[in-house]
């Protein structure tokens, strides 16, 4: 890919949550010097060599499969260490952009790692391709690539030695597939859902956090909403109290207070519904 450079200026009249400024890939990337940052959010990512980011007084070698996010106004300075360094950036803003970093825990200036044979290396060429192809290409076309880059950075890439969310999920696999064997024993509890990790709860607890979002107890809820969700669209003749047991709750009163709670209708209300 040659150097390739694209300017996408968003009109008042169309608010996006999310817009590209700018966006390019740069087969030799110049040292640059922003001792005052830039007034967006602006991500930079190796493509091929090696370079060196300055960032909050500390010197970052930047090689394939890494990339940083770095907030509006924040110092900055990279360059060069290797012959050439190959780069590609996205400078970017939007009406939602703060409440959309903030969401996904990535409104802090970051450096982000990822497998360089994954999806992320390619996530910037892929918006690239399309503004270069796609005649029909819109500024709102934009703003999905963008918040599906995102995304994408959140899913496949880790920060302050965290693994990343897929890396995760692979790890908490073996247990998610033996709790579908297993959420209808109401006994099933933290306990044993650790041991089939060989973890402790607490370390379980950790991982379902990073993963999930959810402590593991309250995982293990969801899936017990998700299978009730099924059995009453698909058996509607099935009684409230035979649901509740077959999903894992002791009793029914315990069953339609929780789908309450996390559906916000009552299972038969539910199942009215749709």
């Amino acid at each position: 890919m040659m150097h390739t450079r694209f300017v996408l200026t968003p009109t008042t009249a169309q608010p996006y949550p999310l817009y590209i400024e700018s966006i390019g890939h740069h087969e030799d990337q110049e040292k640059l010097i922003r001792t005052a940052g830039l007034p967006s959010y602006h991500w930079l990512q190796t493509y091929a060599g090696e370079g060196e980011f300055e960032l909050h007084g500390k010197k970052i070698r930047l090689t394939p499969g890494m990339g940083v996010l770095m907030l509006p106004d924040v110092p900055h300075a990279y360059y060069a260490i290797t012959e050439t360094w190959c780069t590609q950036y996205v400078t970017f803003g939007g009406h939602c952009v703060q409440s959309i970093l903030s969401t996904l825990d990535m409104l802090v200036s970051s450096v982000y790692r990822w497998d360089e044979d994954g999806p992320l290396h390619h996530a910037v060429g892929h918006m690239l391709n399309n503004l270069k192809t796609r005649e029909d290409y819109s500024g709102y076309d934009a703003s999905a690539d963008l918040y599906h880059f995102l995304i994408q950075i959140k899913k496949h890439a880790q920060t302050n030695n965290r693994t990343s969310i897929r890396n995760q999920m692979l790890h908490l696999q073996p247990l998610t597939e033996w709790l579908e064997g297993h959420y209808p024993n109401p006994d099933t509890g933290i306990e044993q859902m650790a041991a089939v990790l060989r973890v402790t709860p607490r370390h379980l607890n950790t991982l379902c956090q990073h993963a999930f979002g959810l402590s593991p107890y309250a995982y293990l809820i969801m899936m017990r909403l998700r299978k009730s969700k099924e059995i009453l669209l698909s058996d509607r003749q099935r009684s409230i109290k035979d649901i509740a047991v077959n999903v894992g709750f002791r009793d029914a009163s315990h069953f339609i207070a929780s789908f309450r709670k996390h559906i916000g209708y009552t299972p038969e209300r539910f199942r009215e519904l749709n």
